[in-house]
């Protein structure tokens, strides 16, 4: 027998694993010799009294971990991020080819009965408030994204 396997067998025995260990020691002659004592080691924890931790020692490894959790959430949330990045901009262009259609439809309406300038100028600043709607609902796509992730982990862990 190698002592991975002897360690396994012994740690069954100590556990209270009496298939495993039974198994091991049937065929290990060193580990039926070690296990008076492993038995003596397992009734002594099993007669210890449990410890009992020292009060604000939860609240000490929180406040310790906190730094280390926080990179750690942060990094679990950027593959989210990048799913939900990835099918924002999957429309993406079929977006901007339908508002190309309606901003070149619209111009042309527009330039026959308006003045040129004047079609212009309505088309520009529909554009450019489409522009601007298009750049704001994908700048808070990320956002969301890790608020969602955050309130997901605050509800695992929490």
């Amino acid at each position: 027998m190698n002592l991975h396997e002897c360690d396994e067998g012994l740690t069954a025995l100590l556990f209270g694993d009496a298939a495993a260990a039974a198994a091991h020691l049937a065929g290990c002659a060193r580990c039926r010799m070690e296990r008076a004592d492993v038995e003596r080691v397992r009734g002594v924890l099993a007669a210890a009294p449990e410890p009992v931790p020292p009060p604000g020692l939860a609240a000490r490894v929180l406040r310790a971990a906190a730094p280390l959790l926080a990179r750690n959430a942060r990094r679990a949330t950027w593959p989210a991020v990048a799913r939900a990045l990835v099918a924002a901009l999957l429309p993406l262009p079929l977006i901007a080819f339908f508002d190309w259609q309606i901003v070149r439809t619209a111009h042309a309406v527009l330039s026959r009965v308006l003045p040129d300038a004047l079609s212009f100028y309505l088309v520009f600043n529909y554009t450019a408030t489409l522009v601007l709607l298009l750049a704001l609902t994908y700048a808070a796509v990320p956002i969301l994204v890790e608020r969602q992730a955050r309130l997901r982990h605050q509800e695992s862990h929490g």
